[in-house]
């Protein structure tokens, strides 16, 4: 009987001290000293003449330490602004356009210093998964997507998500008095009530939420419709029909995400919605495949008038001209776009992409540095 107790005490106390290794292990390695911003070129561009109002596209350069921390994101994206104000880009019309993905990476907020060095994202978000234990497999096993391990980090983390989301972002909008395009979040059945972006239990959206120029939210979130292949395996498509037309002091703005902009129905919906113009949050993957040989569309059936001789004859940036906002939108009447992409080292993802401009019918390409950021002004 006492051998049998003292087995147990020793077992007993094992476990406590295997949990008190895993708890310094999870508030171990948590400070940030060492991280500083990152000083990368920023590229100013103008373009159009102004009217009516003025879109300010913010091409940013991002880093995995940038969303160590609300504050750490919001000093990130107040630099750029800080910029495009020095410019004098801010008038009594003006949006702001931030691109696809830019509040995604608040998945790795508050974690471990490591998860911003780690190599690759499988070995930050693994870390990020280790540090949460319960919760992520809760959520694991919860999940019915593909990529179930992936949908549990960021349901476990979508609350703390969703609030510095929408913190930064309502405080830029408020600060700089511009309606702020925030780009693009992954969350859990998002949803705004009362004016505060909340989450749900049930499977992830692409959305981009709108802010006045007093911080508030502004109309429904946007939901992305056509989904990557990539994107199929952790995250579900809006539909296309609903399409959300927010107004703001520049005219009526449609926010098409990403490859949504390739297809002709998305403009279908909202040409006869009295759209003034269109913003194109993006984010393209790989490093240098801008002008690398164009794949073809992923994830969804391409329209009826794509040739399939572009595919490997057109560069991607090509196809991009041809096939989104720039070769689509004017078919429908509008004249007016801007399509930014999300830049930066973000672990072993890689990212490309160069502004497009569509200013009265018109289009254009604006080339900047593979390692800088870039601010667009489009007046109109």
């Amino acid at each position: 009987m006492i051998k049998g107790r003292n087995l147990l005490l020793s077992a007993g106390l094992v476990f406590l001290v295997l949990c008190g290794c895993y708890y310094w292990w999870v508030q171990s390695d948590r400070s940030y000293a060492d991280f500083e911003m990152t000083s990368e070129r920023s590229v100013f561009v103008k373009a159009g003449t102004y009217t009516k109002g003025n879109i300010v596209g913010i091409q940013p350069y991002m880093v995995p330490a940038d969303y160590r921390s609300a504050d750490a994101l919001y000093a990130k994206l107040n630099r750029y602004l800080s910029i495009a104000k020095k410019n004098g880009c801010f008038t009594a019309a003006t949006v702001v356009v931030f691109p696809e993905y830019i509040g995604t990476w608040l998945v790795a907020i508050n974690e471990k210093a490591s998860v911003y060095t780690a190599e690759t994202t499988e070995d930050a978000l693994s870390t990020a998964a280790f540090s949460h234990p319960i919760s992520f497999l809760a959520n694991y096993f919860a999940s019915d997507a593909k990529g179930r391990a992936t949908a549990a980090l960021f349901s476990l983390k979508a609350v703390e998500m969703a609030e510095a989301y929408q913190h930064v972002f309502s405080r830029l909008a408020a600060e700089y008095r511009a309606t702020v395009v925030a780009g693009s979040i992954v969350l859990p059945s998002p949803s705004v009530e009362a004016g505060v972006l909340q989450v749900g239990n049930g499977p992830l959206f692409n959305v981009s939420a709108t802010f006045d120029a007093t911080g508030m939210l502004a109309g429904p979130l946007t939901v992305k419709n056509f989904l990557t292949s990539e994107e199929k395996a952790f995250t579900v498509a809006g539909n296309s029909g609903q399409l959300p037309i927010v107004g703001t002091p520049a005219g009526n703005v449609a926010t098409l995400i990403c490859a949504d902009s390739w297809y002709d129905d998305v403009y279908r919906v909202i040409a006869d919605m009295n759209v003034d113009f269109v913003v194109v949050p993006s984010y393209l993957a790989g490093e240098n495949v801008w002008k690398q040989p164009w794949k073809g569309y992923n994830g969804a059936q391409p329209p009826a008038n794509v040739s399939p001789d572009d595919i490997g004859t057109l560069t991607e940036g090509q196809a991009w001209q041809k096939y989104g906002m720039l070769g689509r939108a004017p078919e429908f009447g509008i004249q007016t776009g801007l399509n930014i992409f999300l830049r930066g080292q973000l672990w072993d993802l890689g990212t490309d992409g160069n502004p497009l401009v569509l200013s009265e019918g018109k289009p254009e390409m604006i080339e900047i540095p593979a390692d800088g950021a870039a601010i667009v002004n489009l007046q109109f």
